[in-house]
Order: C-alpha cells, then sequence, then structure tokens
C-alpha cells in the first residue's frame, strides 16, 4: 500500500514552523494553522474487527479537512465499534468525535477526556472538531472509513453485458472469431451467405463488416489464423486467406481437424489409413501424434512463454481422443514436441471449452495487494450437456480447481460450448450504446450490485474522468444441440473497475 499524505505546500509550511518552534511551547495568541492539525489518525489494533487493522494508512488533507483510508479495507469488515488514535498538538482546549446512528441521531466522544471510546464510523462520516489551546482557532474534519461494497480481490463478473454479433447477415447459423495480432476476425454465416467482421477494441462500436465468399463446403468451425494469413477446412482441404477472408486459396493440404496457431505455422490434425499425425503449415513438418492427445473439439489456444521453457508454448484444454472420448487434461507444444501438462486435470472430459488467460488479486496480510495472471477454462459439452462451471488455473494448466462462487457465470449468461474468449483492454467510461448492460444480484443476497465506477475518494491530484479496464469478451456459443446463440458477453474483475488510486 503507499502511503502518501495529502499536504498542501502552505499546510507543510504551517506544521514544519510550529515543530521548528516547539522548544518554546506554544504561545497563546497564536493563530495558526498548525495549532489544529492532525499530525497523525490510524484505528487502534482490533484482531476481532480486521487482522492488522491498526496498519491501514489514512490519507490526511489539512486545506479540505479531510481524513480517509484510499486504499479501501475487505468487504464485510466492521466498522461499527473503532478506537480512533489521534495526534494532535498537545493542550488541545477541546476535540470531539461526531458520529451518527442509523437512525441519524448524533453521538459526541469527548477524545481530550476518552481516547479509548469506540466510534461508530458505519453510518458516514464522523466529524472531528479540534479547538487551540488558547480558544481562538478551530477546525472540522471529516474522517472516512471506506471498506469495499463488494469483494474486490476475486474474478468476479460483476458487470456484464451483451450485444448481438458484427454480421451483415440477420440470423446467422454459425460463428467464430479468431484473433491476428491485435485484430479480432469475427466470422459469421448462413446457409447461402458469409460475412467477416474486423475490429482492435471489441469494445467500441467500430466493427468493419464485408461480405465475405467462402470455399465450397467451408466448415465455420475450423476458421483460424496465423501468421499473416486466415485459414478455414472445407471438405477436408485447408485454404488460406491473405487479404483478410476475400478470396481463398487451396494450400493442397487434407486435415480433418485443426487446433490453432503456434508462432507463424497452423497446426492440424491427419487422419491416413487410421493413423493420426499432428501437421503444420506453411512449414510442412509433421509427426505422429502422441497417445491420448485430442484430434478435434479443443479450445482456442494460447501462447505463452514459461519460465522453465527454452521456447514458447502453445496450449489448449479438453477436445476429443481419437476413440470419440473427452478429454480433461492440458496439452502444450514447444516447437518440437506435445506434452500432457496435466498433474491436476478438468473434473471430466469437455469438448469445445472457452480459454482465455486473465487476472487475479490477493492481498496479504498488511493489505498489499499483487496482480496475478490466472487462466480460465469454462463452458465446453460434456457428451450429454453444455457445462456451466469456471475452472481456475494458477500453473499454466497444469492443476485445475472449480472456482469459487463469485467466481462462475451469473445467470444471464447461459451455458454454451463453442464460444471464443478473448481478453482486451478498454475505456472504462465508454459505455456503448449497443450493449445491454445486466446487473449481478447475486453478489450481495437481497442486493442488485452494480460496481461504481470509482471510489468515495481517490489519491489524484486532478479529477480522473477514464481508464483502462480489461474485460472478457466471449464470442457467439451454441447450445447442446448446436443452435447458435448470436451474442457477444462481457464481463471484468471487481477491482478493474475501482477508479485508480495516484
Amino acid at each position: 500500500m503507499k502511503k502518501l499524505a495529502i499536504l498542501s505546500l502552505a499546510s507543510v509550511v504551517a506544521v514544519s514552523a510550529f515543530v521548528g518552534c516547539n522548544t518554546s511551547g506554544y504561545e497563546a495568541g497564536e493563530n495558526t494553522s498548525s495549532s489544529v492539525a492532525v499530525y497523525s489518525f490510524k484505528l487502534a489494533k482490533d484482531d476481532s474487527v480486521l487482522a492488522n487493522l491498526d496498519t491501514v494508512f489514512f490519507s490526511i488533507d489539512l486545506v479540505k479537512g479531510e481524513i480517509f483510508n484510499a486504499d479501501s479495507m475487505p468487504y464485510g469488515t466492521c466498522t461499527e465499534r473503532l478506537v480512533p488514535v489521534i495526534r494532535l498538538l498537545d493542550g488541545v482546549s477541546r476535540c470531539e468525535l461526531t458520529s451518527v446512528d442509523a437512525e441519524g441521531k448524533e453521538t459526541v466522544h469527548n477524545y481530550v477526556t476518552n481516547s479509548t471510546d469506540t466510534v461508530d464510523f458505519s453510518n458516514g462520516p464522523v466529524k472531528l472538531s479540534i479547538v487551540s489551546p488558547d480558544g481562538l482557532t478551530s477546525k472540522d474534519y471529516q474522517i472516512k472509513v471506506n471498506v469495499h461494497k463488494v469483494k474486490s480481490d476475486s474474478l468476479v463478473w460483476t458487470r456484464t453485458a451483451m450485444r448481438s454479433l458484427p454480421s451483415n447477415i440477420a440470423s446467422p447459423v454459425a460463428q467464430r472469431t479468431v484473433q491476428l495480432g491485435k485484430t479480432l476476425y469475427c466470422l459469421t454465416a448462413s446457409a447461402s451467405a458469409a460475412s467477416i467482421a474486423t475490429t482492435d477494441d471489441p469494445g467500441a462500436d467500430d466493427w468493419t463488416v464485408r461480405s465475405v465468399a467462402l470455399p465450397a463446403g467451408a466448415d465455420v468451425s475450423t476458421f483460424a489464423a496465423a501468421g499473416n494469413s486466415l485459414y478455414i477446412l472445407a471438405s477436408g482441404c485447408l485454404y488460406s486467406s491473405a487479404d483478410g477472408g476475400l478470396s481463398w486459396t487451396d494450400t493442397g493440404c487434407r486435415w480433418n481437424s485443426i487446433y490453432g496457431a503456434y508462432a507463424d505455422n497452423l497446426m492440424g490434425a491427419k487422419k491416413d489409413a487410421n493413423v493420426w499425425t499432428v501437421e503444420q503449415y506453411p512449414s510442412g513438418a509433421s509427426f505422429a501424434l502422441p497417445a491420448g492427445m485430442p484430434v478435434s473439439g479443443v479450445s482456442v489456444p494460447l501462447a505463452f512463454d514459461f519460465d522453465m521453457s527454452v521456447a514458447p508454448q502453445m496450449l489448449f484444454v479438453g477436445g476429443v481422443k481419437a476413440d470419440g472420448t473427452l478429454s480433461a487434461d492440458t496439452w502444450a507444444f514447444d516447437g518440437t514436441n506435445f506434452a500432457c501438462l496435466s498433474n491436476k486435470a478438468l473434473p471430466k472430459g469437455l469438448k469445445n471449452m472457452s480459454l482465455v488467460s486473465f487476472y487475479t488479486f490477493r492481498t496479504n496480510s498488511i493489505f498489499i495487494t499483487k496482480r496475478y495472471s490466472v487462466l480460465m477454462a469454462f463452458g465446453g459439452n460434456d457428451g450429454t450437456a453444455n457445462n456451466r462451471k469456471v475452472y481456475i488455473s494458477n500453473d499454466y494448466g497444469m492443476t485445475w480447481a472449480e472456482g469459487e462462487s463469485l467466481i462462475q457465470l451469473p445467470e444471464q449468461i447461459p451455458a454454451m460450448q463453442n464460444a471464443q474468449a478473448y481478453s482486451y483492454s478498454s475505456v472504462l467510461h465508454a459505455r456503448s450504446s449497443v450493449w445491454q448492460e445486466f446487473e449481478t444480484s447475486a453478489l450481495i443476497p437481497g442486493t442488485a450490485v452494480l460496481m461504481p465506477l470509482e471510489l468515495p475518494l481517490s489519491r489524484a491530484t486532478e479529477p480522473i474522468t477514464e481508464w483502462d479496464c480489461p474485460f472478457i469478451y466471449l464470442f457467439g456459443g451454441e447450445k447442446a444441440d448446436g443452435t447458435l446463440y448470436n451474442t457477444i458477453w462481457r464481463g471484468t474483475i471487481n477491482r478493474m473497475m475501482f477508479k485508480p488510486l495516484q
């Protein structure tokens, strides 16, 4: 936690001048701000309220008369009986704290005579009134003890929004979205038409939508990107496009399925005389499929650099094996070999899952918060029904665990398979007119929670009007019977919604 007091230059000079003259003591008649200054403020230790409560840092604004903890305390912290510890000038003639209860009734605490009284900070700011030793100078402060209104350190879909897929087809029946560089390509199709929409920011209304002609027999679910090209399988033939899908060329490769990209190569699976191989294009490399590795239905692969690896990794989760059974494992490719990474796999085999790299936060015992990267895997189909569970991995897919309740998808998002998930940052205040916002009521029982866009106070010296917030975007998806959902969903983390502290 960054310890930064908010002090005006004039106040600092005044306090310094007083401290420098402290050897002669306070002289009656000195009408200075230092005589009513709050030199420090904290809360007394009380582990029954919160461990290390006395380490929570409070900023003091001597000019505005405000005392507050800019980094809010954890959700659920009780602030009804707290003991303030205030350092003032010795001999002040009055120091009173005025709190209010839920009905608005005021209670006045005399801090000079009863400095260990508990004070109720739960019903808004507490007024602190100070009068100098000679009674000639007075100052009032507002003390705010901020507590998070939601659990900020969890991945949670506290704000969800939905819009339709970007397409010039009124009722598409198939969809797949791929990423090439920072650009997303959203392919939608009906029985007689197809279109590709592109954008570098899925949160904005700047999709460029163009009609395209796909190769005869094209399978939209195999749409992929690698290097500088787009790819698709049509009747087992691999086609490529170097112009964003406007024209397609037969590569001469005959594949059964596509995994995704590794560096500039596209990777897929091929069955020839009942023997499965892993294929790469355009390099032409080929090797035997490892035992137990899926041949189709895997998540969109993610690329990673492992600390223990000398080469980048491409990994995916779930899928359908050569014998038709479903995989619960994570598989990775290092440029030479595929290997199963799973130490603790998913609880069950699933195909067509969504996989995305995102973040979670952990706060230690002295309220220092760090951000960690995690993998989220969710959706998919177990051969009978679509999966609603969200699974989390902190170690690149080697170990999976079911996410806590706050991480699970809100009820507005249906269970789906074959949805593609991507993480993009958007300007938080920019709410697009095509996005329909949803509130998540399950977070706090009996309360409809729509995350506030800012903390009550921040450390910013100038007003913050916008900031980047990463969102998970979930494209398309299908019911268990293969019917397309014509939607894009997005959600994010509580803490990402807070106005940045400066």
